[in-house]
């Protein structure tokens, strides 16, 4: 029976840990270990992962290096044949392995991923993703694009069940990036990957924060960090596969960023534009609220930006922090 490493790169989430543990000890697969890299956690999570005293279970306490580089010292302390990464705040049903595993005995050369369902605070208030990538697919790039076009670019790390053999060709982490670090991750995965399987029930739940959007906490480190992790992805497929179905699906990852850069982060979204016209252009339209639609049908859409950036750094903030919590609570029903 092939034994799965279950990685979790640990910081500051002792509200959570414990739950999200208690889910992989209950799992119906029995040959699981658990790897758990506190990445210089400043709470107690360090100290709640030992008191549960779980036997199969390592825990490495290591200075903070971020979740890419917690997530490379896991693997190396890995001796399982498939490995399984998980957030310190989610959960897994209890059969979620268990139904991988035997989606993956298929075919052991391809990417096993499952359901994934979104709950905020309570597991009781679900909201179901039904996504139209819940199948099968023989090209592992067919996937990907439509993962790109149809499914709001899910390249989560966790998604997967991932062969061994098919992590050592496609390498670990890239540790100078802090998001889009999964999405980089997952494309490499992907490209070494004998199609795609897909393992029907096998529930992952993602915890949403009531936190503000992305683009509030947007600085300077992140949106380098974006831009290279997209940047590096989309060079890595071209060399695979540099067809007219990716170079759109590419050039519409980059206009999104675009349109969430401009005007803070000008010089990232000019090289954007620049790789976008390579491509042959965006059908992308600029997102926005009634308000921006509005403006947006008199004004460039560059102009309205510049406008909500202004109102943004003064009164829109709170307005928006706002509205993010409300929408989630209103989701989630708690």
């Amino acid at each position: 029976m092939e034994k799965v490493s279950v990685i979790i790169a640990l910081y500051n989430a002792e509200q959570f840990i414990a739950e999200t543990l208690s889910s992989v000890v209950g799992q119906s697969y029995p040959n699981i270990e658990i790897i758990v890299v506190n990445d210089g956690s400043t709470d107690e999570s360090s100290k709640v992962v030992e008191q549960l005293n779980i036997p199969n279970l390592k825990l490495f306490n290591r200075p903070n290096s971020g979740q890419c580089a917690s997530s490379n010292f896991g693997i190396q302390q890995a001796t399982g044949e498939l490995i399984k990464f998980l957030d310190a705040d989610d959960i897994l049903a209890t059969d979620c392995i268990e139904k991988m595993i035997v989606k993956w005995r298929e075919n052991p050369n391809r990417l096993v991923f499952g359901e994934w369902h979104y709950f905020a605070n309570n597991i009781q208030h679900i909201s179901w993703n039904q996504s139209p990538i819940y199948k099968d697919y023989t090209n592992a790039l067919d996937w990907y694009v439509d993962t790109l076009n149809k499914a709001g670019s899910m390249l989560a790390g966790w998604m997967w069940l991932i062969p061994k053999s098919i992590l050592e060709k496609a390498g670990g982490w890239d540790e100078r990036l802090h998001l889009m670090n999964d999405f980089e991750f997952s494309t490499r995965l992907i490209l070494h990957s004998d199609g795609i399987g897909f393992a029907n029930e096998a529930i992952h739940y993602y915890r949403k924060g009531l936190t503000s959007a992305m683009t509030s906490k947007m600085n300077d480190r992140i949106a380098l960090s974006i831009y290279t992790g997209v940047n590096e992805a989309y060079k890595n497929v071209m060399v695979v596969e540099n067809s007219s179905r990716m170079r759109l699906a590419f050039a519409n990852q980059f206009q999104k960023w675009v349109y969430q850069f401009y005007p803070a982060h000008k010089e990232l979204a000019q090289k954007m534009e620049i790789t976008i016209q390579e491509l042959g252009g965006s059908s992308l339209p600029p997102p926005g609220g009634t308000l921006f639609k509005a403006l947006n049908k008199v004004l460039p859409w560059k102009t309205v930006s510049q406008l909500q950036y202004i109102m943004h750094k003064s009164i829109w903030r709170p307005l928006l922090k706002w509205k993010q919590e409300a929408k989630l609570k209103k989701q989630f029903n708690n």
